[in-house]
């Protein structure tokens, strides 16, 4: 008797698992994330003479990516995610300073029932930004560039409880950027590779 009691507690217990990890991302939820890093650093360069001594610069950097989604299905949900990124170098008494924003609809699909969701996730969209130059000879120069970027990868969610998501992701992303510098030459540069990050979902 006690045995049979065990066991109809163990299978209630599953079932009700089941349960909540089957609503975290079922169709109707609303899915709200996002990632970020602040990165500081400061460092010495250029020799000593007698004239000049080594420079103190510094460099200062933030990446924020909002996202929110809406499960159009099961486990499968799209989106719009906006990353923001600013960086700001301080060389010696020289600032060079860089903003940019995107703007990036999203595909997520996760994988299986369990608390422990890998899943495949997919972005692409345009962007703005700007790079300011501040030199202390008084040449300063301002240049505004457009973007175009997508990322294409996957992770790993884990929820800790039936709204909650901690998530591991590891992708592809490329970025192009076409600008006018201040010589009035056209230029296009491109940034790609490998990245990982860690953030938070919630499912509501």
């Amino acid at each position: 008797m006690k045995r049979t009691i065990i066991y109809c507690f163990l299978v209630a217990v599953l079932i009700g698992t089941a349960e909540i990890t089957n609503a975290q991302t079922e169709k109707g939820k609303i899915l709200i994330g996002g990632q970020s890093s602040l990165e500081y650093s400061t460092y010495k360069s250029g020799g000593v003479t007698q004239y000049t001594s080594a420079n103190n610069d510094k460099t200062r950097n933030l990446d924020i990516t909002p996202q929110i989604g809406w499960f159009i299905a099961h486990n499968f949900a799209v989106g719009l995610e906006v990353p923001y990124s600013h960086s700001k170098e301080f060389d010696g008494d020289d600032t060079y300073t860089t903003s940019s924003l995107m703007v990036m609809p999203f595909m997520r699909y996760y994988l299986g029932k369990s608390k422990i969701k890998p899943y495949l996730h997919g972005a692409i969209g345009p962007g703005w930004g700007k790079n300011k130059t501040d030199i202390s000879m008084g040449q300063n120069y301002e240049t505004n560039f457009n973007l175009t970027g997508y990322e294409a990868g996957g992770g790993l969610g884990i929820f800790l409880n039936s709204h909650v998501s901690l998530d591991f992701s590891l992708g592809y992303g490329h970025i192009s950027s076409k600008f006018t510098d201040y010589t009035n030459m056209e230029r296009k540069d491109i940034v790609k590779g490998i990245d990982a990050n860690i953030g938070i979902v919630v499912c509501l």
